[in-house]
């Protein structure tokens, strides 16, 4: 993507809004990627330490990357992650899915979902069509580490 330097900065600030400055929670943000990213080494080499580290059990990941809905989520944990799994399949998301969502959200955390999954649906074709290789553990636990340290912050 470095070939297209202004076309880089402008996708980059797209992904820095949808993991630093949405209305989304944490947790709520990392279900809405790892579902997103279901199937994907990169997604899920990334944002399952991150979701752990957010709250979600290794339950409710496994759930989510195999596609489904944790029984043990909460009604808005369940109303996201069924909405992603819908908006990613492919085909329309349902009026009672929609309904659902619209029950423990707001206009805008609804619009800061659809977005943050268009993002990394986006990310997640560019990974795999220009091959990106995985990082090296060393470098995950350095990325785990500061993202801790931002939370922290918070």
């Amino acid at each position: 993507m470095g070939h297209a330097p202004e076309a880089l900065r402008r996708f980059a600030s797209v992904g820095d809004y949808a993991r630093y400055h949405s209305h989304l929670s944490e947790r709520l943000r990392e279900i809405v990627i790892i579902t997103t990213g279901r199937q994907r080494p990169y997604a899920e080499r990334h944002h399952v330490p991150l979701g752990l580290q957010a709250g979600l059990t290794r339950a409710e990941i496994d759930s989510l990357l195999a596609g489904m809905v944790p029984p043990t989520f909460s009604a808005t944990d369940a109303a996201v992650a069924r909405y992603v799994l819908e908006f990613t399949s492919g085909k329309p998301v349902t009026d009672v899915t929609f309904q659902a969502l619209r029950a423990v959200m707001s206009p805008r955390e609804i619009t800061d979902v659809t977005l943050t999954s268009v993002y990394y649906v986006a990310l997640a074709m560019v990974i795999a069509t220009l091959g990106v290789e995985l990082e090296n553990e060393e470098c995950l636990q350095l990325e785990l580490n500061w993202q801790r340290k931002k939370n922290l912050r918070k």
